[in-house]
């Protein structure tokens, strides 16, 4: 991390608690997805084994490894759709909503061919704290791997990171998106995901607690939940979780704390074997209530990256496999 980005943490380290913590991650990483949105990626692979890292590999734009596959699910036969969009497929699209009365952005990925008549499965990112212009592609690119099966929907908070004050502007803010979302696409409801990475991480686990309901499953890399961690949830979510044991930005007890919440709410037996879930290293939990799994990736020596490589196609292949 570079001397600027240390003063500005330093800078708002009292804010950070009241903010959950979101705000320690100040240009969390290089963008994750600021190079073309189809571009191969070369870096942040993860390492399964030996001594800890010395340092957190640099973020690469795109992703490879199980790109493109076809996912299981996302469609249903019920319900009527808004009228077709006449919106390109294929890019990133800015759109602008009023949220108790501010502008704010979000941006919008249609899959190819998009129908208006086939209710889709609906993937709302949460990119990681960033003073880019473009923020929102701090975040891994996991629109290279949903091939035709998924929309997109990358979110940008009010300031550099996500506030998780429950009272605050963004929870408000994910309503508002969701309602502008689906008066204006074919979705299912039913399958709706968060992702995140970092300081968005934080802010998906604690929408799967206070919009749980409202949520199928959540994926993430390097972020659970802050020193004050959300109570009350509702509903029942799937998760997974990415963390690296030598990150120096997100401590990984922080990302334990959300696993272990989710293996709690979840039902799943914390004692009992993990077998493996594709892709390596991820360990699934047993026992867990029928169709709500949850799965641990820990990875070493990457320190603070997004890792793309593995974070893209992990996020996907767990989310559209979920029944």
């Amino acid at each position: 991390m570079d001397s600027r980005s240390r003063l500005w943490m330093l800078a708002v380290g009292a804010v950070a608690i009241v903010a959950g913590d979101a705000c320690h991650f100040a240009n969390d990483a290089n963008k994750s997805d600021s190079a073309p949105p189809l571009a191969p990626g070369t870096g942040g692979a993860p390492n399964r084994g030996g001594a800890p890292g010395t340092g957190g590999a640099t973020d690469r734009d795109g992703a490879s490894g199980l790109g493109g596959a076809s996912g299981l699910g996302g469609a249903s036969s019920s319900g009527s759709c808004p009228p077709t969009t006449k919106d390109a497929t294929l890019t990133w699209i800015e759109k602008t909503i009023n949220v108790g009365g501010s502008s704010r952005q979000y941006y919008q990925w249609l899959p190819q061919a998009y129908d208006g008549n086939r209710h889709y499965q609906v993937l709302y990112e949460f990119p990681g704290c960033s003073t880019d212009p473009d923020p929102q592609n701090n975040h891994p690119p996991t629109q290279t791997q949903s091939g035709t099966e998924a929309i997109h929907i990358r979110m940008r908070a009010a300031a550099e990171c996500w506030d998780l004050s429950k009272s605050g502007v963004e929870f408000p803010y994910f309503d508002a998106v969701v309602a502008a979302v689906e008066s204006t696409l074919c979705t299912d409801p039913k399958r709706r995901f968060a992702t995140g990475y970092s300081s968005g991480a934080f802010m998906a686990h604690y929408l799967a607690c206070w919009r749980g309901a409202m949520l199928r499953g959540v994926a993430t890399i390097a972020g659970g939940y802050g020193p004050v961690p959300p109570t009350n949830c509702t509903g029942n979510v799937a998760a997974l979780l990415i963390q690296d044991a030598d990150d120096q930005t997100v401590p990984p007890w922080k990302t334990i704390s959300a696993r272990d919440d989710h293996i709690a709410r979840d039902g799943c037996d914390p004692n009992a074997p993990t077998p493996p879930f594709d892709p390596p290293p991820c360990q699934e939990y047993s026992g867990c209530k029928p169709g709500y799994p949850v799965v641990w990736c820990e990875t070493h020596g990457q320190d603070h990256s997004s890792q793309p490589d593995l974070s893209a196609p992990a996020f996907w292949h767990f989310l559209s496999t979920l029944p």
